[in-house]
């Protein structure tokens, strides 16, 4: 599927809105589920979610790769973490120790 980038960034009615935790918790859900998950905005679960939750493919994007960081490394070396993506990291961990 070829997607065309709009110069200064796609934007719908949900930019610079804040986050909720459902739809965070959707794009962790994703993440947690799809191990082979290529970030990228050619795919297609990340298309399939952003038109599900009516973002953008790039801000589904930029929170896969915090719910990443947070992963790896326990941060977010790009600027601001978003707290709701640290709350719902915290609740998946204790989840799994939990288990």
């Amino acid at each position: 599927m070829t997607r065309e980038r709009v110069k200064g960034g796609e934007k719908n009615e949900n930019s610079g809105k804040r986050w909720t935790e459902p739809e965070l918790q959707q794009v962790l859900d994703l993440f947690l589920h799809d191990t082979t998950l290529k970030i990228h905005e050619t795919n297609p679960s990340i298309i399939a979610l952003a038109l599900k939750i009516n973002r953008t493919v790039r801000s589904i994007e930029a929170q896969l790769l915090m719910f990443r960081n947070l992963g790896k490394h326990g941060d977010y070396s790009y600027g601001n973490m978003n707290k709701l993506c640290k709350k719902l990291w915290i609740q998946h961990l204790q989840s799994v120790k939990s288990v």
